[in-house]
């Protein structure tokens, strides 16, 4: 019994080879029956945003001048998977340029907030909750939550926790379309 277990621990162990990486990539993630939240269907609140290029953000202009879909990502200088999620978030913002990404700094202080989001170098515009309007008006229990507004203005789904960027992706793809 002892050499069949070791023999399936290696087989167990052992590097995928050629055709079950293949079989990894391919992988689709289905979201359909994902919870939406609570504020699904509901019109994202307006809330304004000061962004760390000095500009600001501001829904209710957004909205008007952009048209596109948006993923809204709360995180926190002090949150571990925030670290992880953000670069993620990057790539596939950079892959979906028809989607536009916001990350806001919320129950944070600005010096770590400008700090980390300097250390994680995001392709997309982050910023500081300074008004308090995000954490007012778009719910949380603990970091990171992303939104996923749709180009009408409506929030599609909330996701409570990190995602991958594949999980992203499968999100963008269902809830926009894209």
């Amino acid at each position: 019994m002892a050499v069949t277990v070791f023999a399936g621990a290696v087989a167990l162990t052992r590097p995928p080879g050629p055709s079950q990486r293949d079989a990894t990539r391919s992988v689709s993630i289905d979201v359909t029956g994902f919870p939406r939240g609570p504020l699904a269907g509901e019109p994202a609140p307006d809330m304004s945003v000061a962004l760390f290029d000095g500009s600001r953000f501001v829904m209710s202009e957004y909205r008007s001048t952009d048209g596109r879909p948006l993923v809204l990502n709360l995180w926190a200088s002090w949150c571990g998977p925030c670290r992880v999620e953000i670069p993620e978030f990057s790539r596939v913002a950079e892959e979906n340029p028809q989607v536009a990404f916001l990350g806001v700094a919320v129950a944070d202080a600005p010096g770590p907030a400008e700090t980390f989001a300097a250390e994680v170098g995001a392709s997309y515009p982050l910023g500081m909750d300074d008004s308090l309007s995000v954490t007012d008006n778009y719910p949380f229990m603990g970091l990171p939550v992303t939104y996923l507004i749709g180009a009408d203005g409506s929030i599609t789904r909330q996701v409570n926790g990190q995602i991958s960027g594949e999980t992203l992706k499968a999100f963008i793809h269902h809830d926009f379309g894209t």
